[in-house]
């Protein structure tokens, strides 16, 4: 793997066996609300771009840590803001120290791992109490690649049932962000109200729950994979995909979502978990699935020094 920093600006070039890209740190820019994210990443067997150059979230970029909710409430936009920066061989450790508006201390490590992960160990330590805290982390990518995940059922009996779906647009939900969570608790919180509140508000189409806490995005040539740990990933979302006159500012997101945590945050918390981008080729239907899952076990394998999420509280 070949990894390069420019001296003047915190961007770390990348070059591992199957991938290239730019993972920029902060870009520098006096206003941004794009300050961290992941450009001009391509899959380098065939050439094509997984990020979302070209489109209209070009300057979004793959990969960030997005927004911070709480009940009710907007608490902050990460991306928008200038993180502190270590530089580190394979990637950067980001962190965000406590506002008053938010007084949670966060910190991402962000790591290229040969050959075709990134993959982000995610800390969060709380200073006071937030009711189903949540962090919603983004993953936009190319245009040409169309959104998927696996889907359960709500009966107990058949959670093991996988259903792996593509989404497309309907006029029972067109305008709105499809989400998918965990269960009744995590459906609850994505229409609390918080999504209305803050800059850029969304209104959710709940869908049925996930099978698999993770999103896909792919085409004939190209598939990303946007994971998060079972324990730790309240919803997944995923844009639907649509095309002539159907084809709005949703269906231009060409979105994944993972909306990590979702229960209460006390002073003294501390949470650990971990997601990971995965780029690759896996061919088409049950041979892509496939190759999907088997990314994801080996991701749940790995357990980043700790597994899931650890709280500590003070006596």
């Amino acid at each position: 793997m070949l990894t390069s920093w420019d001296a003047e600006r915190d961007l770390l070039t990348f070059e591992t066996e199957r991938l290239s890209g730019i993972l920029v740190a902060d870009n520098g820019e006096a206003v941004s609300d794009h300050r961290h994210h992941v450009r001009n990443l391509v899959y380098r067997r065939n050439a094509m771009f997984a990020s979302p150059e070209g489109s209209q979230m070009d300057r979004s970029g793959s990969l960030t840590l997005f927004r911070a909710y709480s009940k009710n409430s907007w608490l902050t936009e990460l991306r928008a803001l200038r993180p502190q920066v270590e530089r580190t061989d394979t990637g950067a450790i980001l962190t965000w120290q406590p506002t008053i508006s938010h007084q949670v201390s966060t910190t991402a490590e962000f790591s290229i791992k040969s050959p075709n992960i990134i993959d982000v160990d995610i800390t969060v330590r709380g200073y006071t109490h937030y009711p189903a805290y949540e962090l919603l982390c983004s993953n936009y990518v190319h245009s040409d690649l169309s959104g998927g995940l696996f889907l359960g059922n709500w009966s107990a009996e058949d959670k093991v049932a996988r259903e792996s779906t593509m989404i497309p647009d309907s006029p029972a939900y067109h305008g709105m962000y499809n989400f998918f969570p965990r269960d009744e608790t995590a459906a609850h919180i994505m229409t609390d109200g918080r999504g209305q509140k803050g800059r850029w508000p969304w209104h959710v189409a709940c869908g049925r729950p996930y099978a698999y806490p993770l999103g896909f995005a792919s085409n004939e040539n190209l598939c990303a994979v946007f994971m998060g740990k079972p324990e730790d990933v309240s919803t997944v979302g995923v844009t639907y995909h649509a095309e002539g006159a159907a084809y709005d500012g949703v269906a231009a997101h060409h979105a994944l979502y993972l909306s990590l945590f979702g229960r209460d945050l006390y002073a003294g918390d501390a949470w650990r978990t971990q997601i990971r981008l995965v780029v690759g080729d896996y061919g088409r239907d049950e041979e892509m699935d496939k190759g999907i899952i088997s990314e994801y076990d080996a991701f749940i394998g790995w357990t980043g020094g700790l597994f899931g999420a650890n709280e500590i509280r003070p006596d």
